[in-house]
């Protein structure tokens, strides 16, 4: 089943259900708000990231956010860096 309903936020409130279930049948459903438009559709579960990823993930942003971090000035620099790491 393919195709596209566009409804308002108080109608995706109101029936979410009902509006997951024909995104999670194919169908794009396009929220609007004011002059704003959002697309609601299935992602397939293999796209979504995996636990161990998104930890990964969170902790690079910490360590970024630490300020723990390498700065290189030039490719040789980068390239000698991962070569230390072999």
């Amino acid at each position: 089943m393919e195709g596209t309903i566009e409804v308002t936020t108080t109608e995706l409130r109101q029936n979410q259900k009902k509006f997951l279930d024909l995104a999670a049948q194919g169908i794009s459903i396009l929220v609007c708000r004011g002059k704003e438009l959002f697309q609601l559709t299935r992602v397939p579960t293999e796209r979504r990231l995996d636990d161990e990823t998104m930890r990964q993930i969170e902790q690079a942003r910490q360590e970024f956010k630490n300020g723990e971090t390498y700065k290189f000035d030039t490719f040789e620099d980068l390239v000698k860096h991962f070569e230390s790491l072999q």
